[in-house]
């Protein structure tokens, strides 16, 4: 049996506090580079490292250093975030690395509302957002793969103008 998909979580930080996370009573931690090695080794057949879980990738100190890991051997990368470290330089590390997709988890359009359920500025995750967008178009990358995925409808007009 192969495996093609592997799902790694490379922290429980997160930098919100979203009320339906578990994470956050979980040891707050990140996933050490051996291990993260470790499981690329160990099924060198795996095709797609998605990585995700109850903290926000973007926090683990070597983020950049396991997606190039991974993509040096071949195999595509993606991973969730809350967006609100998604500023322009790690964007543009990001395009370099080429990352095949980034989900960017939105509960609400309403900037109280995502507030109150993420403990995040709505405002900080959109203007990343625009400016990941305006970069993406810049190199001309516009069939990368971003994805707002979202409890609400509502949340498709923060993107719907600007995709």
């Amino acid at each position: 049996m192969s495996v093609a998909l592997l799902q790694i979580e490379p922290t429980t930080r997160c930098n919100f506090t979203c009320g339906f996370c578990c994470g956050r009573h979980m040891p707050q931690q990140d996933l050490a580079d051996e291990i993260f090695t470790a499981a690329l080794d160990a099924f060198p057949e795996v095709r797609h490292v998605e990585l995700q879980g109850e903290g926000e990738p973007l926090l683990h100190p070597g983020f950049l250093s396991m997606v190039r890991r991974a993509r040096q051997r071949g195999i595509e990368v993606s991973f969730i975030t809350n967006g609100s470290l998604l500023v322009p330089d790690l964007a543009a590390s990001l395009f370099d690395a080429a990352v095949s997709k980034i989900s960017i988890s939105i509960e609400s359009a309403d900037p109280q509302s995502f507030r109150a359920i993420r403990g995040g500025m709505l405002e900080k995750v959109s203007r990343n957002l625009e400016l990941f967008l305006e970069e993406r178009s810049r190199r001309g990358l516009n069939d990368r793969w971003l994805v707002c995925r979202s409890r609400s409808c509502a949340a498709r007009r923060i993107t719907s103008r600007r995709s």
